[in-house]
């Protein structure tokens, strides 16, 4: 499974855009009929879709490096991810810390602590402007833990994604009873939320033993259809704890992660005409920035002189090319290099 996999950018902009649209339906001058439709928590659901893509993601390349060098080097794997994921965020926190002293946002304590550690999914009395690192934590324990365990279990490491996968829901659902101060961080914290990343890195070494084209071709023809709705579906359902945290939750995974797979082996189809179309792609190359830059900007708190949704946006837009042109893509450019 090799190059690049057609229509994971437009899966990314899809991610991306239901965060911002989850956020921004909180504003007023959100369009009340689409407001109604939004019947699931779809920014959690936009999280919960760069979970599993970031799984199939790097469990891919972690396979494409011991396929073509015959291991992994861990070091060059941290450099890289270091490169790719530390400055854009740190610049995001340094702006936030600003303005949190020019007095525009407001930041509860152990908020900045937590965000430059990349704890914050353990840290749940926080202000809005950095809550959103919880999600970039998650990926970071998992950047840290997963190769690691990929390289020790060699042939192995597909029984243990699917050891997570019937674990994770026991664990969400025994410490709900057992203990009810963990409640707050159900959603967020690693032990509760890895099996969505684990789904993704299932896929991924499902598809290499079989390969893509067979995989895929496992799929029906209404498997497009059916694995979006069953997954919204699944979703609709994530405020009912007695369903969804031994169920509902790795039906949402597992929807989501045949989504990808569908996605990555019908490019020629209508939906993969437009995933992989010019604007999908820009939109997921920027979908870093734009998750980390919406968040400012949609602080109902925030920025008071300036209350209107369509500027707030256009703000978002901005900042994140900013973020993207200007310290993203030379620093993929330093990545490439790390890689080669």
């Amino acid at each position: 499974m090799q190059g690049h996999l057609p229509g994971l950018d437009g899966l990314r902009a899809i991610a991306v855009l239901m965060v911002i649209v989850g956020h921004a339906a909180r504003f007023p001058g959100f369009p009340g009929a689409a407001r109604s439709l939004l019947v699931v928590n779809i920014a959690h659901l936009g999280v919960t879709v760069f979970f599993v893509l970031s799984g199939f993601l790097i469990t891919t390349l972690l396979i494409g490096e011991r396929a073509r060098t015959g291991r992994v080097s861990l070091g060059a794997f941290y450099a890289r991810r270091t490169v790719r994921i530390f400055p854009a965020a740190y610049a995001y926190i340094a702006v936030v810390a600003l303005a949190a002293w020019a007095g525009q946002v407001r930041l509860l304590p152990g908020d900045l602590l937590h965000a430059l550690t990349y704890t914050m999914n353990y840290h749940h009395d926080r202000g809005w402007a950095l809550g959103h690192l919880w999600s970039l934590a998650v990926e970071e324990q998992f950047y840290l833990l997963w190769p690691l365990v990929f390289v020790r279990s060699g042939r192995r490491a597909l029984s243990v994604t699917l050891l997570v996968l019937a674990l994770a829901p026991v664990v969400r659902t025994l410490s709900w009873i057992l203990f009810p101060a963990a409640r707050d961080g159900m959603d967020e914290e690693f032990q509760f939320v890895c099996d969505s990343l684990a789904t993704g890195c299932a896929m991924a070494l499902l598809v290499d033993r079989v390969g893509l084209a067979r995989a895929g071709a496992w799929l029906p023809a209404w498997t497009g259809v059916a694995a979006p709705l069953a997954t919204l579906v699944a979703a609709r359902f994530m405020d009912w704890p007695s369903f969804h945290l031994p169920l509902g939750a790795t039906l949402v995974n597992l929807g989501i992660a045949t989504t990808v797979l569908w996605t990555v082996t019908r490019p020629s189809g209508l939906s993969g005409r437009v995933l992989n179309s010019r604007a999908a792609m820009v939109l997921g190359s920027m979908s870093y920035s734009l998750y980390l830059w919406q968040q400012l900007f949609l602080d109902t708190e925030a920025w008071q002189g300036m209350p209107a949704l369509v500027p707030r946006l256009l703000l978002v837009l901005l900042a994140a090319a900013a973020s993207y042109y200007l310290l993203e893509r030379p620093l993929l450019a330093l990545r490439a290099r790390l890689r080669r």
